[in-house]
C-alpha cells in the first residue's frame, strides 16, 4: 500500500498509542476532565489546529502536552502528510481495489488462469464469462486492467512466469492454465512454472512456432494451440468442453440447415494436397464454397482442380441428411479387422479397441442425430487421446525404445488434428472425423505403434 509500509504501521502505532494514552493521562491528571475531554485535548494537539485549550491545564497537564507533541506530532504530521500525497494521485483507490481484489482471488478454486490480456486472451476470457467459468486475467500492462474490470474479471498485475503471480492468482487452486502470451519462450517458463505449482493443473499453451512444440509438451504444457489455426474463441470452447460447459450459441448451431442445406467444414490431414474435386467425391457434397489454407487467408469459389494442402480446410455446400461413398471404406476397415486389432500388448490392445467402437458409432448413427453423435466421438477422442497417449509413451519410454522421439511426434501430430477438429466441430463433416479414425488405425495402429510393440516383446524375450 505505502513505498516503506513498516515505517508506517509503525508510526500508526506510535500515534495510536500517543492518542490513548494522552486520553487517559489527561483524564487522570486533570480535575473533573472526562475521557472525551481527554481524547480532544489530545487530538488538537497532534492536528495543530489550535483551538483553546478545553480548561486550564495544570503543570502536569502541560508536561503530558509537551510529551504528546514530542513524540506523536511528528508522526501524525507523516502520516497526514503521506495519506494527502496518496490522495493526489489517486493510489488511495487503487490501495482498495488491491485488497478487495486479494479477497475475491483468495476465495476463487476451480478457476482458470490466463496469462495475457492481448487479443487471444480476451477472446478467451470473454467467451469464458458468457458460458459461467470463473477466470483470473494475469498481464504485465496495469493499464490492460481496465478492460479485464469492465468484464467483471479479476485480474493482477505482474510477470505471469513468477511464482509469487501465480499465487497470488491461486493457481495451486486452479483446474486449468493458459498461456496466452505471444512470446513462445515466456509461455514454456509459464508451463514450467505453473506445473511445479499445481502438478494436477491443465495446461494449455499458445504457440507461434512448432519447432519447439514437443519441447513445451515436455515442459508440461497438455495441448499446444496456434492462433492462425484455432482463435481465442475455439481456445475458450476447449477449455468448456474440458469443464463440461457448452453456450446457448453452441447449442443453436447444432440446426444449421437452410431448406434442407448446410454448410459444412472438411479439413485435408493427408500429407498430400487434395483437389476440390475430390474431397466433393469423398463427402458427396455438391460445391466447395471456399478454401481456407493455413494463414486463414480465403479463396471464394475455388475450381474443382482448386489443390488444398494439408491442414487446409474447405468449406463445402451439402444436403441435410446426405451421406458420402466415404463411409464404405471405413465399413470395409471393420469388416476385415473385426476383433483381430492388436499389437501383442493386451492393455495397450484394449484401448485400441476403442477406435473401433468409436468408427461404428459413427456408422451406425442416423442422419437425423449425426451431427450429436460426431460431437460425442469427438470429445471422446479428445480425452482418449490424453489418456492413451500417456500410457503408450510411459510405457515404451521406459523400456528404452530408441524410435521414442519420433514417435511422441507422431502422438501430437494426431492431438493437433484432434484441436483442429474440434475447432471445426459445430460444422464437422462427419466423414472428416471418420477419417481421421481410419487413418488412426491403418497407419498409426498398424505400422507405427506396431514397432514398438515389436520392440517390446524383443524386450521381453530378451529377459
Amino acid at each position: 500500500m505505502f513505498g516503506k509500509n513498516n515505517l508506517m504501521r509503525q508510526l500508526f502505532f506510535l500515534v495510536s498509542l500517543v492518542t490513548v494514552g494522552g486520553s487517559i493521562g489527561y483524564t487522570m491528571i486533570e480535575e473533573d476532565w472526562t475521557l472525551f475531554d481527554g481524547f480532544y485535548m489530545t487530538l488538537i494537539t497532534l492536528t495543530t489546529i489550535g483551538f483553546s485549550e478545553v480548561h486550564e491545564l495544570s503543570v502536569g497537564g502541560r508536561v503530558l502536552t509537551t510529551v504528546i507533541i514530542i513524540f506523536g506530532l511528528g508522526s501524525a504530521a507523516t502520516i497526514f502528510t503521506q495519506l494527502a500525497q496518496m490522495m493526489m494521485e489517486g493510489n488511495v483507490f487503487a490501495a482498495w481495489r488491491k485488497r478487495r481484489m486479494d479477497k475475491v482471488l483468495g476465495k476463487m478454486k476451480d478457476h482458470v488462469i490466463i496469462c495475457g490480456y492481448g487479443r487471444i486472451g480476451q477472446a478467451i476470457s470473454r467467451d469464458l464469462i458468457g458460458m459461467g467459468i470463473p477466470c483470473v486475467i494475469i498481464d504485465r500492462d496495469e493499464k490492460k486492467g481496465d478492460g479485464a474490470q469492465a468484464l467483471k474479471v479479476p485480474n493482477l498485475s505482474g510477470n505471469a512466469t513468477s511464482d509469487t503471480a501465480l499465487l497470488n492468482a491461486g493457481v495451486t487452486r486452479a483446474t486449468i492454465l493458459v498461456a496466452a502470451l505471444s512470446n513462445d519462450s515466456d509461455n514454456l517458463f509459464v508451463a514450467l512454472a505453473a506445473r511445479d505449482l499445481n502438478p494436477n493443473l491443465v495446461v494449455i499453451a499458445r504457440g507461434e512456432d512448432k519447432s519447439i512444440e514437443t519441447r513445451m509438451l515436455r515442459a508440461g504444457v497438455d495441448r499446444v494451440v496456434y492462433p492462425s489455426q484455432l482463435g481465442g474463441g475455439q481456445i475458450a470452447r476447449l477449455i468448456g468442453a474440458e469443464l463440461g460447459h457448452e453456450t446457448d450459441e453452441n447449442l443453436m448451431r447444432r440446426n444449421t440447415d437452410v431448406m434442407g442445406y448446410d454448410l459444412q467444414v472438411y479439413r485435408n490431414f493427408r500429407k498430400q494436397e487434395i483437389t476440390v474435386q475430390e474431397i466433393l467425391e469423398i463427402t458427396g457434397a455438391i460445391r466447395a464454397i471456399a478454401h481456407i489454407d493455413q494463414e486463414g487467408q480465403r479463396q471464394e469459389d475455388p475450381g474443382l482442380e482448386h489443390e488444398v494442402g494439408e491442414s487446409e480446410a474447405v468449406v463445402i455446400l451439402s444436403e441435410v441428411g446426405s451421406t458420402g461413398p466415404a463411409e464404405d471404406d471405413s465399413a470395409d476397415l471393420l469388416s476385415h479387422l473385426g476383433k483381430s486389432l492388436s499389437v501383442g500388448i493386451p492393455a495397450i490392445d484394449e484401448e485400441h479397441q476403442q477406435i473401433l467402437t468409436m468408427i461404428r458409432r459413427l456408422n451406425s448413427a442416423h442422419p437425423s442425430n449425426e451431427r450429436e453423435v460426431g460431437h460425442e466421438v469427438l470429445l471422446e477422442l479428445r480425452e482418449y487421446t490424453a489418456r492413451h497417449f500417456h500410457h503408450e509413451e510411459r510405457l515404451f519410454v521406459s523400456a528404452g525404445f530408441p524410435g521414442a522421439e519420433e514417435h511422441i511426434e507422431e502422438h501430437r501430430s494426431l492431438v493437433a488434428k484432434v484441436d483442429q477438429l474440434l475447432g471445426d466441430k459445430e460444422h464437422l463433416h462427419r466423414a472428416n472425423l471418420g477419417h481421421v479414425l481410419d487413418d488412426w488405425i491403418r497407419h498409426h495402429i498398424m505400422e507405427v505403434d506396431a514397432k514398438y510393440a515389436e520392440f517390446l516383446q524383443g524386450v521381453g524375450a530378451e529377459k
